[in-house]
């Protein structure tokens, strides 16, 4: 069974289909987000509330604004969501760290998942826009790793920073790990905030090997801005729950997949 969705991650999707298809209907959004028709109804009021929806007779239809005019999801709640595969990915990801190198690590929850992995690096340099990934090297665990925060401004929601995508150090990474909010081979990896966006994309082009954590529920799936192109991508590393045939198709492009078990 599907883990089941948060509430704002619920009311996203809902805005998701609406915006893909013109209108929805309770019936088919009950079956698709195993919930009842009674929670659907009650999310489609709360929507049409904020002015994001118009209700209908037994769904609803788009209004201006839609799922960019959600809050996103806090990052707290992202980093609790498919658990057991970010961990799996992050394991994955360290194995390829040595002590001595130099890495760019992004604010993602995905690559957030690699801090528990990290202690046992020597003499690392860590370039890297999250408060959150910053704050763990505070201990006394990692006295010789020098990080490198980007500067900017808080982006709140993701506890990172962004706005000054110059401000990346101008030094040779060995890896850099990036996760994104979606993947699809028509698309690329893509990203909800442009400005995000632009802190990836520096990063990435300091990085000798550039690396997508990318767990199962993200592939197929499109966001309004695109960090790198399919074509551009050269390693995933993913969770065992990602789709077979994708795989197959983006290995076929020349993409290294490395698939681990969740």
């Amino acid at each position: 069974m599907a883990e089941p969705l948060f509430l704002e991650e619920r009311r996203r999707v809902i805005l998701d289909q609406i915006e893909q298809k013109g209108r929805v209907t309770v019936k088919e959004l009950s079956e698709t987000l195993d919930v009842s028709e009674v929670t659907i109804r009650q999310d489609l009021r709360a929507l049409q509330d904020q002015g994001l929806l118009d209700r209908t007779y037994g769904g609803a239809v788009a209004r201006g604004g839609g799922a960019n005019n959600l809050k996103e999801l806090s990052f707290n709640i992202r980093q609790m969501k498919m658990r057991r595969q970010k961990d799996a990915i992050a394991a994955a990801a360290a194995a390829m760290i040595r002590d001595g190198y130099s890495i760019a690590l992004d604010s993602s929850t995905t690559v957030c998942s690699l801090i528990p992995f990290l202690s046992r690096f020597e003499r690392l340099t860590v370039v890297t826009n999250s408060l959150v990934i910053a704050h763990s090297f505070l201990s006394d665990e990692n006295p010789d790793t020098r990080v490198l925060v980007v500067g900017g401004r808080l982006r709140r929601d993701a506890i990172s920073v962004v706005g000054m995508p110059e401000s990346v150090p101008n030094i040779n990474l060995n890896l850099g790990f990036f996760s994104a909010r979606g993947f699809a081979q028509s698309v690329g990896v893509s990203e909800i905030d442009p400005d995000e966006v632009a802190v990836k994309r520096a990063m990435m082009a300091r990085c000798v090997q550039p690396i997508f954590l990318i767990d199962g529920s993200k592939w197929g799936q499109i966001s309004p801005y695109t960090i790198v192109p399919a074509a551009e991508i050269r390693h995933i590393i993913t969770s065992d729950d990602a789709p077979a045939d994708q795989i197959e198709y983006s290995r076929a492009m020349g993409i290294r997949v490395d698939v681990v078990r969740a």
